[in-house]
């Protein structure tokens, strides 16, 4: 499985890392480092690796106190690990490198010490040294790297970049400027346009003006004030709008616009919901799930890996969605999102469109090949990407992974209920990934709050305690691999399964 890149760097995470079992071009493992006095050895060959790793499209991790097969080993001693707190560790690095945005942590695992760091990629695309790194060795000078050298990740190593390199890192660079530069031209066409007086006044400009081609912050605004003065011609237009472009988007080389056109269409979904305008959330729902029917033609087909892309890329955000409807306690819309089964024969075996798109998703590598492919994690950074996701909270608030989390449980019970069958075509456990207590209170929720039951769960105390000890036995198998879920160990939820389970055995 691919590392799942984000800027976090909890002992939850750290054991997911390691239960990654080798190392990637996005992961490092490392037994030990000595970065006190007169170990710039371990310094140099440390600030390679950061500066190798900013060069990656996500940035990445090293794990220092593990095996290259992520086993903890007991190098790093309490006096080695004081080195990687980050007020000790980011003056070492920047007499190199411009260590921005990185996050350490030491977390104790099986009574042995471990540091996680988390490398940003950097935003000019690449990391330039601006001193040398070099050390002594036996009265021997040693040079690692020089002032103007640039790293790049080959595989698992640390390397010089080349010429083969060159237009990866550009290619990257250009992507991670594009949201810049629309924001800045936006914010022209603001100033030229007085766009912000049709914040103040949408009713004094033409329909055409307002499209999802609107910069972020200045398009959650104006959806809000469309909703605030009842103005449904723009809304609804807009929506028209995004259903129509998103075809030709979806097959285009570049999807940088295909993702900002599905960015504006959860926005205005996620903006619905916070304000209880139903109507608008399902038909934000309804452009969704005709984006996702794009994945197939009118023969049935599929365009391969852009299918899957395409299909991920929906879901990922409805798990945003998900989320922020599971903090709202908004059963109907948590119902609406996680039942839903797009049009067609090809989509007729899953219980629903989360099933399938990440059946898709496994089939086609995409958690082999992309950095951000952890379904969960990636919606987690598509929150972190839009605040109209999270009114409600910070992007790193643990309540955030906790809802969705949470909204994958209430999910499976959703489509099991909805189905009356316990078969895993219906779901899958995802939240197995995580500790136990964060998804806890949604099993706990579904046998002690009637009204939540009866709005999600459709089966009868028999088939919910099928449900609660399937998605148990699952999730335990998925738990014991990414050392996460370690079971149900909530009174309530075990007393209504030995209760109901063994009345229907």
């Amino acid at each position: 499985m691919a590392v799942v890149v984000e800027p976090i760097v909890t002992r939850e995470k750290l054991l997911a890392l390691l239960a990654e079992q080798h190392e990637q071009s996005a992961l490092d493992y490392k037994t030990t480092l000595n970065l006190g006095k007169g170990h710039a050895h371990d310094v140099v060959e440390l600030a390679k690796d950061v500066a190798a790793l900013r060069a990656e499209a996500a940035g990445g991790y090293i794990v220092v106190g593990a095996d290259d097969h992520g086993k903890p080993v007991a190098d790093l001693t309490p006096d080695l690990a004081h080195h990687f707190d980050e007020a000790v560790l980011r003056p070492k690095l920047e007499k190199y490198l411009d260590p921005a945005g990185l996050r350490c942590a030491v977390h104790d695992v099986d009574g042995m010490k471990l540091a996680v760091i988390y490398v940003p990629p950097a935003e000019a695309g690449w990391c330039v040294f601006h001193a040398p790194g070099e050390y002594e060795d036996n009265g021997k000078k040693h040079y690692v790297f020089r002032v103007g050298d640039v790293f790049v990740r080959h595989g698992t190593s640390s390397e010089r970049w080349t010429d083969a390199d060159v237009q990866r890192l550009l290619s990257q660079a250009v992507d991670r400027r594009k949201g810049a530069w629309r924001r800045e031209l936006s914010l022209e066409f603001a100033e030229h346009a007085r766009l912000d007086q049709a914040v103040q006044d949408v009713r004094d400009q033409t329909t055409a003006a307002i499209t999802w081609r609107i910069d972020a912050e200045i398009f959650d605004e104006l959806i809000i004030e469309l909703l605030r003065r009842e103005d449904d011609i723009p809304l609804r237009s807009l929506l028209d709008q995004a259903a129509r472009d998103a075809a030709p988007l979806s097959t285009a080389q570049d999807r940088d616009e295909f993702d900002q056109l599905l960015d504006r269409v959860t926005t205005v979904a996620a903006v619905t919901l916070h304000h209880q305008r139903t109507t608008w959330f399902t038909q934000s729902l309804n452009v969704l799930q005709l984006i996702y029917e794009l994945g197939v033609d009118e023969h049935g087909n599929t365009r391969g890996g852009a299918s899957v892309r395409l299909w991920f890329a929906v879901i990922t955000r409805v798990y945003a969605l998900g989320a922020l409807a599971v903090r709202e306690k908004d059963w109907r819309a948590v119902r609406a999102l996680a039942e839903r089964r797009p049009d067609g024969t090809r989509f007729d075996y899953y219980g629903s469109w989360l099933r399938h798109a990440l059946t898709e998703a496994s089939r086609g590598g995409l958690f082999e090949r992309e950095e951000n492919a952890g379904l969960i994690a990636r919606a987690h950074n598509i929150v972190r990407d839009n605040a109209a996701l999270r009114p409600d909270r910070g992007a790193d608030d643990p309540a955030v992974l906790n809802s969705l989390i949470q909204f994958d449980v209430y999910g499976a019970f959703v489509v099991i209920g909805a189905r009356g069958s316990t078969d895993d075509s219906n779901f899958y456990t995802n939240f197995a990934r995580y500790y136990s207590e964060r998804s806890a209170p949604a099993f706990r929720t579904m046998v002690t709050d009637h009204d939540v039951r009866r709005r999600l769960f459709d089966g009868d105390d028999g088939l919910l305690a099928d449900a609660i000890v399937t998605l148990g036995t699952q999730a335990q198998r998925e738990g014991i691999r990414y050392n996460g879920w370690m079971g149900i160990n909530e009174p309530a939820v075990n007393d209504f399964v030995t209760r109901y389970r063994s009345a229907t055995a």
